[in-house]
């Protein structure tokens, strides 16, 4: 005979186990959160230092043609840096990829596990 006790220690039991995937999920998105978040102030201080730039370069030449250059070589420049930025976004969401079909394995092969482990010790 199961007690209000064993019931209770029972729905506990069973809510961890079910809960147990989403919370490795959510400490994923936390992680996969704060890397991009990062990402995105590294890619706005590109911009600003960008803006920052493009704002002095009248004052720093002397003609025309050389603020034209500078300003090709400056475009070309930050071109170059969004390129880069754009590869280590894709390699934040390959890394996070990598990590969630993992967990989705893991998850998906304990439970196919368990009701097997609980029909037996049944």
């Amino acid at each position: 005979m199961t007690t209000r006790n064993d019931q209770f220690a029972n729905f506990l039991g069973f809510q961890t186990e079910a809960l147990e995937p989403m919370r490795a999920a959510n400490g994923m998105a936390a992680d996969a959160f704060e890397r991009l978040s990062r990402q995105n102030y590294a890619v706005l201080g590109d911009y600003i230092n960008f803006a920052v730039e493009q704002a002095r370069l009248p004052t720093e030449t002397a003609d025309y043609t050389q603020y034209l250059a500078k300003q090709m070589e400056t475009a070309r420049l930050f071109g170059d840096q969004l390129v880069r930025r754009s590869q280590e976004y894709m390699d934040i969401l390959s890394a996070f990829q990598v990590k969630a079909q993992t967990a989705v394995q893991t998850a998906t092969q304990a439970a196919t596990q368990a009701p097997a482990g609980k029909a037996k010790a049944a």
